[in-house]
This record gives structure tokens, sequence and C-alpha cells, in this order.
């Protein structure tokens, strides 16, 4: 157990990353990682909510990690940030350094929850050095490649975070900013609960002002992210530019963090809403909600 903590504070929502210092690409191709898989400095996570899903099959040297340790749950939030001190702990059981290149896999369609770990990464200061791999270990295995069963012993290293709160925003920075004309809120939920249909919640309906981009969307039927032309013109028609900063949010912070991923990989300035629609709800009426399937009666 470590006795001191070296968590350094980077200034709130800047840029989350220079593009001249990202080290990753926000995607990497199932070859990209065959050719890099036996590098000292590759570390493979596959992000599943169950251990069995790993157990039974998973790309070789890839390490565990359940979702819920980085993504907690209280009794007042889902999908919060874990502890800086038990990300640390956990990272470096994991084998991560400062120095890593770190490539998140999901198995089946289940995306998102590598996408939201991506940004617990950020989070925690490792931004730049994190992709997904597009198409996941369905495309890995699609395509006749290795398959483990066994779980590798994984010495545990020293890991200095650098909290960079910039990849998150809350209720209060949303609200102050839905009127500025450089700040493009994204909903990421499905389009029925963007229009206030279902959702079992007290105000149903979206964020006054945010446009919608549905977070499957952005993949195609093999959750391979879709091509630039396709993904541009989502982000064009809902008045995303190269000079807006973008916020996404779906119910709890998950889903919308695939929205992000496909925004940074435009090259757009990007930021979470960790409390996501959950927290927004339940505020106030000075958290302006829209209901369209109300106001369309």
């Amino acid at each position: 157990m470590k006795i001191l903590y070296a968590f350094i504070l980077m200034p709130a929502l800047s840029s989350n990353l220079p593009a001249q210092e990202r080290t990753m690409p926000i995607f990497v191709s199932t070859q990209w990682l065959a050719d890099h898989l036996n590098d000292p400095d590759v570390v493979v996570l596959h992000v599943s909510f169950s251990r069995k899903d790993y157990l039974v099959g998973h790309i070789p040297g890839s390490r565990f990690l359940w979702y819920s340790w980085l993504a907690e749950s209280t009794p007042d939030l889902n999908a919060e940030m874990a502890s800086p001190e038990k990300a640390d702990t956990l990272l470096e059981g994991l084998g991560v350094t400062n120095d890593s290149r770190i490539v998140l896999c999901f198995t089946g369609a289940n995306i998102t929850p590598a996408a939201r770990t991506m940004i617990a990464l950020t989070y925690y200061g490792l931004g730049g050095s994190i992709s997904l791999l597009d198409g996941g270990f369905e495309a890995w295995k699609n395509e006749r490649r290795p398959v483990s069963t066994e779980t590798p012993v994984v010495k545990r290293t020293s890991l200095t975070l650098k909290l960079n709160p910039s990849v998150i925003a809350d209720a209060d920075w949303v609200k102050d900013n839905l009127n500025s004309p450089n700040i493009v809120v994204i909903d990421a939920r499905t389009k029925n609960f963007y229009d206030g249909n279902g959702g079992g919640v007290r105000r149903q309906g979206h964020i006054k002002g945010a446009k919608n981009i549905p977070f499957n969307t952005v993949v195609d039927s093999t959750t391979h992210l879709k091509d630039v032309a396709s993904l541009k013109k989502m982000f064009d028609e809902a008045g995303v530019t190269l000079g807006s900063k973008v916020v996404t949010y779906c119910h709890v912070g998950q889903t919308a963090s695939l929205v992000y991923a496909a925004a940074k990989s435009l090259g757009y300035e990007v930021v979470l809403y960790d409390g996501s629609f959950e927290d927004w709800n339940f505020l106030g009426d000075e958290y302006p909600v829209v209901n369209p399937s109300i106001e369309k009666k």
C-alpha cells in the first residue's frame, strides 16, 4: 500500500490533450493490435460486466477489468468516477504505468462500458495513451486471431496519476453554458427518450437545447466506428463545428461515452456530463427539460 499519492490537478474544462501529444488514436484496428500485441508497453484491458466473459476467451495477455471498478454506483447516482486512490491501486495491479499504451477491448456489442472506461482513464491523467479496439473481441475472433483462456500473471507497477477534470462537466457548468453559441449539448440516448417517451423518470424529455445523436448510430452492425464522412454529417446536422465544444450526456454517463469517443475521433473538443440525465432530472426547474411528446399534443 502506498503512503503517499501524487495527484496533480490540471485546469478544469480545458482542452483534453493537444493533438501533438496524443500517442494513440481514439480507435485502433485489430491489425494494429496484432502487430503490437507483444510490445512491452502495450496493455490490453478486457472491459466487461462479468469475469465469465473474460474467462471463456480473451485476447492473449489481456487483463480483466470489471466495468464497475472505475464506474461506481452510489445511493445517489450511477457510473460515478472511482476515487483516485482506488484507481491508482487498481491500475498498478493491472500492470499499467505512465508509459503504457492501453487498448480497451469489449465483448459482443458492449462497446459503451469500454468507452466509459476510456473517459475514466483520461480523467485519471492517462489521456493520449488509450484506444478502443475497433470492433472489439468479436472482430478479433472473426478474423481467426489467437484466443486464450489463461489469466496472465502481471507484475505490480508504479503509477503516478495526474487528474484531468477537463474530461467531465457537472450540471452547473452545463446550465451556465446552455445559451453559449460555442457549446453544443448532445443527448446520446435513443430518440424515444430524447422525445420524452419512456424512462420512468420524474421529468421526461431532454436538456433544453440539446441535439440528439443516439449512441448506437455512430457504429455499424459489427460495432466498428462508422466512416468519417458519415460521422461528420451527424455532427454537422447537430450544429457542431470545429470551433464548438461538445458536451455529451445520456442516462448515467455510459452510452454518451461512445458519442464522446466519436467526437474526439473527428477532432472536436468534447466533455462528458458525468451525472447525465439521472442527475439533471432531479434538479430544480432552473435546470430546464423539454418534453416534445407533451408539446406535440
